[in-house]
């Protein structure tokens, strides 16, 4: 028998549902950039991508279905192009490509970025949010495409106005009480 989650989503054989999320889920991409300096380097983390999502964990694959780019104002001030007609579209992360998975505090009065970009949570002090690092060039769907695209070390530099990238990695955060419930399922998943 074929399995779905989501609406249409077909299941890969010897692959079950552990968690259909129906709550729409903040998602934020990011861009974590090392740089060299005059001694050493040193790393920041851009946010590329705001979007509301619903989440599905296998035992194969963490899957994205993206419903809307949410406004992020401090993305356009930056010159990140908006995304057209991604609504529906999948991004899927297998679990062997996930390198790190963690609850993290953001300190939304000392984030500038998370502070523009979420305007209505601004008047917290902090937020509890699930952070997954992984392989973006093991990821699957149109939206990898995209930021494989435009986010490559010199769309980033530029768009970001950074200077000797030498290294890039991706994470994900998810910023809903229900997505940290993940961390669990996942490390027990990756482990």
């Amino acid at each position: 028998m074929t399995k779905f989650v989501g609406l249409y989503k077909e299941l890969k054989d010897n692959e079950h549902a552990i968690v259909e999320d129906g709550i729409l889920t903040p998602t934020v991409f990011i861009k974590e950039v090392e740089c060299k300096k005059f001694l050493g380097s040193q790393r920041q983390e851009f946010p590329i991508l705001y979007l509301m999502s619903n989440v599905y964990l296998t035992n194969k694959r963490l899957m994205l279905l993206i419903l809307h780019e949410a406004e992020a104002v401090v993305l356009k001030k930056r010159g990140v192009p908006t995304l057209t007609g991604i609504e529906g579209s999948w991004y899927e992360i297998p679990l062997t490509a996930i390198k790190g998975v963690a609850a993290v505090q953001k300190e939304v009065r000392k984030d500038k970025e998370y502070k523009e970009m979420l305007p209505n949570l601004s008047a917290h002090e902090t937020l509890s949010l699930i952070e997954i690092s992984y392989e973006s060039e093991r990821a699957i769907g149109s939206l990898r495409d995209y930021i494989k695209s435009i986010f490559d070390a010199e769309g980033v530099a530029k768009i970001f106005n950074v200077k000797n990238v030498i290294a890039m990695s991706d994470k994900i955060h998810m910023l809903s009480d229900q997505a940290i419930s993940l961390i669990p399922k996942i490390k027990n998943l990756c482990g």
